[in-house]
C-alpha cells in the first residue's frame, strides 16, 4: 500500500512541476486545467488510501 501512495505522490509532484516549469496558467490555460483536476484526483486518491493503510492498523 505504501508503494502506491509513495507512486501517486511521485506522480502529483511530476505534474505539479510540469505545469510550473511549462508555465501552462499562462500559455495554456485550457491544458492547465486539465492537470491541476488530474492533481487534485491524485491527491484525493492518496488522501483515501492512507486513511485506509492506518484504519487497517488499528
Amino acid at each position: 500500500m505504501e508503494y502506491v501512495i509513495e507512486l501517486l505522490e511521485r506522480e502529483r509532484k511530476s505534474l505539479e512541476r510540469g505545469v510550473r516549469d511549462q508555465d501552462l496558467m499562462h500559455k495554456n490555460m485550457n491544458q492547465a486545467t486539465l492537470q491541476l483536476k488530474y492533481i487534485n484526483e491524485l491527491k484525493r486518491a492518496v488522501k483515501i488510501l492512507k486513511g485506509k493503510s492506518t484504519a487497517n492498523i488499528r
